[in-house]
């Protein structure tokens, strides 16, 4: 990775709510994995005890449906992935797929936990990014849910 993991979360979505001088506490619960392009990431119904934070390259969301597959979502720079699993630890609901060449920064979920433990007020900015990803991501699923449905009728 060519940037350390503190210079990195003022690009990431996930952490607006953080505050300059919360970057580097919460970089001591980070970790920068890269994978190859065609890599699986995760895969649904896997271990969900982690989520991660895409530096560089892009990803496919795929979700297995009558017994295809569909490309639900693509992700770029900036955006995170695994948010669920994170907060619940349930196993992952998609697959997840490098298309690129891919750096990411991991945060597992235990490590969550300690860093919630040691510094709650930090831990809370990032849920309330957490918090605010997932809202956004589910009212663009509701708009292109409401799209299919009224093209049926």
């Amino acid at each position: 990775m060519s940037e350390s993991v503190n210079a990195q979360l003022s690009k990431l979505e996930v952490f607006n709510f953080l505050e300059e001088n919360d970057h580097k506490i919460v970089a001591k619960y980070l970790f920068p994995h890269d994978y190859e392009e065609g890599s699986f990431v995760f895969k649904e119904g896997g271990h969900g005890g982690y989520m991660f934070f895409i530096v560089k390259g892009e990803v496919e969301v795929i979700k297995q449906f009558d017994n295809k597959k569909h490309t639900i979502a693509k992700l770029s720079q900036g955006r995170s992935v695994g948010e669920m699993s994170l907060i619940d630890g349930a196993p992952r609901s998609a697959t997840v797929r490098a298309t690129t060449d891919l750096e990411l920064i991991v945060l597992k979920r235990e490590d969550f936990m300690k860093l919630n433990e040691e510094a709650p007020a930090i831990a809370n900015k990032i849920l309330m990014g957490i918090a605010t990803l997932l809202s956004l991501s589910l009212r663009e699923t509701n708009n292109r849910f409401t799209e299919k449905l009224l093209s049926i009728c």
